[in-house]
């Protein structure tokens, strides 16, 4: 029950989190459209993503990510970011349409992403 609770509670802040992003506080070129519950097919397909994908990915990347110090991880976060995007309008869910325009707006919200879910997570413990 513990675990149930902490995914949905993780779907929830990283939910806050896409919103923030949406709300061109950081960001210009971060776009989710339709409603509320698209923050949350978002959220919940970027931990669907994160669960099945990213760990395979960074086993994968370890070498290269302890020869640039961590750095990689960016890049790594800017592919998870863009597979999320090509994934959720692949998907035509809830009327929702994610568009990431440019490198480097995938690079700065993976930036923003990583800093406040730290931040959600140092709040949570």
């Amino acid at each position: 029950m513990r675990f149930i609770a902490k995914i949905f509670l993780v779907i929830l802040l990283n939910a806050v989190v896409f919103w923030i992003l949406d709300t061109k506080v950081f960001l210009d070129k971060f776009i989710i459209s339709g409603a509320i519950e698209g923050y949350f097919f978002v959220a919940v397909v970027f931990a669907m993503l994160n669960l099945f994908i990213k760990p395979f990915l960074n086993l994968i990347t370890l070498p290269f990510r302890l020869l640039t110090l961590g750095l990689l991880g960016f890049f790594l976060n800017a592919f998870m970011l863009w597979l999320l995007e090509r994934s959720v309008n692949f998907l035509e869910m809830f009327n929702t349409q994610l568009e990431i325009d440019g490198f480097a707006t995938y690079i700065l919200a993976g930036i923003v992403l990583s800093v406040l879910n730290t931040l959600f997570n140092w709040l949570r413990s």
